[in-house]
């Protein structure tokens, strides 16, 4: 039998998404549903790199667990390989920034948005560049910061992995010569260098510590920007399971818990922007059947 989630934890997870940003989630997680998963039953999750975290929030709330633990039960992995994990049935659920190649046969819905953005040196007076001059530096036609009001100094463009989530976001809202942008470098510290990621990592997590994170066609990524769409480059988490998946299957049950008013308020909770969409269309999930 389903049994329904209390309403005080309803109302708790409501009112930690109050703010742009909850503090810091504890360590062991104060509310799960009445009843979840166990270790059986919990779903084999991929992540892309973003979505980590998120993915083991998730993970220690339904298993009432640390987030160490946790960790150990999620697949992290790039964007393309959860979303191939999940082609291949690896996995049975993904959360993924939603840029690159899902594969057929994969139901998706949008969980929270995250943003692009990019950082320099402190000391590199450029304090915004405009979507063009962003596509010029990734496709390698400026090499110079002579070109943007800034020094003499080389551009050089710290690489992420091929096959992240914010490799496939450059790529598609940007436009970026791939082999340039995920080539590693050894000069992170130098004055010229510019990197980019998402918001959420760079941010809050501290990706971009050290760096000035720069705006984009004059506006500088916020909570408030991001959320209101100001800021022109937004990405979205996707959670993912097959087509076909039983609707008492763990990985539907879980699914449709992360996209009902439950799932979205612990979402929140954890300092993620609510997905761009007003309203998500599936069902609240009550819990896994016994």
């Amino acid at each position: 039998m389903k049994k329904l989630l209390p309403l005080t934890i309803i109302l708790a997870l409501a009112l930690s998404a109050c703010g742009d940003f909850a503090p810091e989630a504890t360590a062991e997680p104060s509310a799960a549903p009445e009843y979840s998963f166990t270790e059986e039953t919990y779903p084999a999750l991929a992540a892309s790199a973003a979505a980590e975290e998120l993915a083991d929030a998730v993970t220690a709330i339904m298993l009432g667990t640390d987030r160490e633990t946790a960790a150990e039960r999620v697949i992290s992995c790039t964007s393309a390989e959860a979303w191939d994990s999940l082609g291949s049935g690896a996995c049975a659920i993904v959360i993924a920034a939603g840029a690159g190649d899902i594969p057929d046969g994969v139901e998706t819905e949008a969980i929270a948005q995250d943003a692009l953005v990019f950082y320099v040196s402190e000391s590199n007076p450029v304090d915004s560049l405009t979507l063009r001059e962003l596509e010029d530096i990734f496709d390698g036609d400026e090499t110079s910061w002579d070109a943007f009001g800034g020094g003499e100094e080389d551009i050089i463009i710290m690489g992420r992995e091929a096959g992240s989530g914010s490799v496939a976001a450059l790529s598609s809202l940007v436009g970026c010569d791939e082999e340039l942008v995920t080539a590693v470098n050894e000069y992170e510290t130098a004055s010229g260098v510019i990197g980019f990621g998402f918001y959420y990592p760079c941010v809050t997590q501290g990706l971009a510590d050290g760096y000035k994170i720069i705006s984009v066609e004059g506006v500088a990524p916020s909570a408030e920007t991001v959320a209101s769409g100001e800021y022109p480059l937004t990405v979205e988490y996707l959670v993912g399971i097959s087509s076909s998946a039983a609707e008492d299957s763990p990985e539907r049950t879980l699914y449709d818990w992360l996209c009902g008013s439950v799932g979205q308020a612990f979402i929140s909770s954890q300092g993620y922007f609510a997905p761009s969409a007003a309203e998500n269309s599936a069902p609240e999930a009550e819990g896994v059947t016994e």
